[in-house]
């Protein structure tokens, strides 16, 4: 199938596929009267695969090593709870942070002094 079809397909934009066949991610075969890529339904399903573990915020990078079986989706998903876990507290450290600044108008860059909100929020 056509690079086109895939898109259709995935609802993934060109530059998204060609992106996963150049970090090596699928290897379309190529038709050989025209040099196109030929898609088969098991790139799609790669593919769809990857874009699932991508919106968990898995790396390309971990992402290949599940794919070459260096380690399993269920380390990798472990490994991504604790990272996700991870920011979820940073996220809440920073959004207290910014709960403690003054609801003033007249905060800016120029008053700020860090030290202030920062004292008792252990980074």
């Amino acid at each position: 199938m056509t690079i086109k079809d895939v898109e259709e397909r995935t609802g993934l934009s060109r530059s998204n596929i060609r992106f996963y066949e150049k970090e090596k991610l699928i290897e379309p075969s190529r038709n050989e009267s025209n040099g196109y890529r030929d898609y088969s339904e098991n790139d799609v399903e790669n593919i769809k695969k990857i874009t699932y573990l991508r919106t968990l915020g898995i790396s390309i990078e971990d992402i290949r090593s599940i794919i070459s079986e260096k380690v399993t989706l269920q380390e990798m998903l472990e490994k991504q709870k604790e990272v996700l876990k991870n920011q979820i507290t940073d996220l809440n450290k920073a959004k207290l942070m910014c709960e403690k600044m003054p609801d003033e108008e007249s905060i800016s860059y120029e008053k700020l002094h860090v030290e202030q909100y920062v004292t008792d929020l252990v980074w």
